[in-house]
């Protein structure tokens, strides 16, 4: 018997050994597949959640969405127009080559250039990019320009290595990326699952790698299954929580809800270039026609708010005194009659399928209360794909409106509602009013370019008023981020839906 402790003591530090040494690792559920993982090519925030643990950016936004150091450690004013970054010593790729200036040039001038990406609209204030060293770039700008330190830390900054900004280098990289960030990719199945492991080089941002080692990502597109698997311990997190299981996740054994005001809104592209949503008294009618605060009560468990003018109330700009259009089914059947469709219409109502929750109980519910108002909507959900080409290649057809659920990319009306309707951004081919010439587009012109804050969210009351009326696009609410989680998973849930798996911890 004297053998018999010592061989269970050693046989219990060996199982507590090889326990330690597994890797720490969290499962991701998410409603649909990435689409591609060329931060150029997508801002739907499925696909950003990608980029942001692939890639790093010059600077960037805690958990506070206070501005920070990221890949460069200073910034100054040269003067007006040009700021100097100087870049952070020491980072590598994902595939070993140093971080250089040229890196940074060549990812920014593509950019630049209309057509390459679908983030140009956000860059479009950049005369040049000049590299001043190897550890040094200055950035030039058209006009003095108030964003440009948030900028660069925007969807579409994420920094790539020059070989892969080219036309053929950009088809590697939608496949195979390479960053600098905390995590690189190790395998990619199909509809399947994604995977990434630390990348024990990382920088750092607190001089720390980071704590969970691996991270699978997984597409389980149907609700009932992605519950269940949090519920039973595959998966860590799930995203598009149906509202009517948040309860019973808030109070589970293992589970636990996480959730902050969001700085997404809920809206809807209109194509506003043929009869009738060319009238804006028919879009209007569109707006009167839907009651609201009942599909934000109902399919959403309340967590929302109407708003009107074009900006969630966390971006520089935000009108307080714009109000959203009540609910008020005969005032929208008064203006389809003075539009001269009486008789109604017909539209199409796009959607790719995860998109949010609820995204096609919210297309039904908005069909139904059209309805009694002679608005006839006609349903058409997609695979993610085919909503991100028809998005990206400003392909809605007329009398149709796409549901596409905008973030702010600035936290200022310039990275969202210019951002957008910006001539070459993904809504502007569907609305005149943003032309030049036109007042909207003189006024955000201003806005973009003005040092004055004072003046500029002037501007922007202006060109907030401009939306408020004319409705360019359909928009509904202000959204509140919602995740299922793990009880033994800590992070902060943050506004602009980031998952950034280097902010996570794994406890008991």
């Amino acid at each position: 018997m004297t053998l018999v402790v010592p061989l269970v003591a050693l046989a219990l530090a060996a199982l507590t050994a090889a326990a330690e040494a597994q890797p720490t690792q969290i499962t991701i559920a998410l409603p649909a597949e990435a689409t591609t993982m060329d931060p150029g090519r997508s801002t739907q925030v499925l696909t950003v959640n990608y980029f942001v643990n692939l890639y790093d950016t010059l600077t960037r936004w805690d958990q506070g969405l206070r501005l920070k150091e990221g890949l460069a450690t200073s910034w100054k004013n040269v003067n007006d127009t040009t700021w100097e970054f100087t870049l952070r010593q020491g980072v590598r790729f994902h595939d070993g080559a140093p971080l250089t200036a040229e890196d940074v040039k060549a990812t920014l001038e593509r950019n630049m250039l209309p057509g390459k990406t679908v983030v140009q609209p956000g860059f479009a204030t950049f005369e040049a990019v000049q590299v001043v060293s190897p550890t040094a770039i200055r950035i030039v700008t058209k006009r003095p320009d108030p964003l440009l330190r948030v900028r660069v830390a925007q969807m579409g900054a994420q920094i790539l290595p020059a070989r892969l900004t080219t036309d053929d280098g950009v088809k590697e990289l939608a496949r195979r990326p390479v960053g600098t960030g905390a995590y690189r990719l190790v395998e990619w199945v199909k509809d399947e699952r994604l995977v990434m492991e630390a990348n024990r080089d990382w920088w750092g941002w607190e001089g720390k790698p980071p704590a969970i080692e691996r991270v699978v990502w997984k597409p389980i597109p149907d609700d009932f299954p992605r519950i269940v698997a949090l519920e039973k311990g595959e998966a860590d997190i799930i995203t598009n929580v149906p509202p009517d299981r948040m309860a019973a996740l808030a109070d589970g054994r293992v589970t636990k809800i996480l959730s902050a005001p969001a700085t997404r809104t809920v809206t809807f592209w209109i194509n506003t270039t043929q009869p009738p949503l060319s009238d804006k008294r028919v879009r209007q009618a569109l707006h009167y026609g839907l009651d609201v605060n009942a599909i934000i009560k109902n399919l959403y468990a309340g967590m929302g708010k109407p708003f009107s003018g074009g900006l969630a109330d966390t971006d520089f700009g935000y009108n307080p005194a714009l109000k959203p259009y009540p609910f008020d089914p005969a005032l929208a059947k008064r203006l389809l009659a003075e539009a001269g469709r009486a008789g109604g219409i017909d539209v199409t109502l796009y959607a790719g399928s995860g998109t949010m929750v609820n995204d096609k109980f919210l297309l039904e519910t908005m069909a139904d209360m059209w309805a009694k108002v002679g608005i006839r909507a006609k349903l058409e959900m997609m695979e993610m794909g085919a909503r991100q080409r028809m998005n990206n290649e400003r392909t809605l057809p007329p009398h149709g409106l796409m549901l596409i659920n905008p973030q702010s990319t600035l936290l200022d009306a310039d990275g969202s509602l210019w951002r957008l309707f910006h001539p070459n951004g993904f809504g502007g081919k569907y609305w005149a009013g943003n032309q030049p010439g036109q007042r909207f587009h003189e006024l955000m012109e201003q806005g973009r370019y003005t040092l004055d804050p004072a003046k500029r969210r002037q501007l922007y009351a202006e060109a907030t008023q401009i939306v408020h009326d004319e409705k360019p696009w359909f928009e509904l609410f202000q959204e509140v981020v919602v995740y299922g989680v793990a009880r033994r998973l800590h992070f902060k849930a943050r506004s602009d839906y980031r998952l950034i798996v280097a902010e996570m911890t794994l406890g008991r």
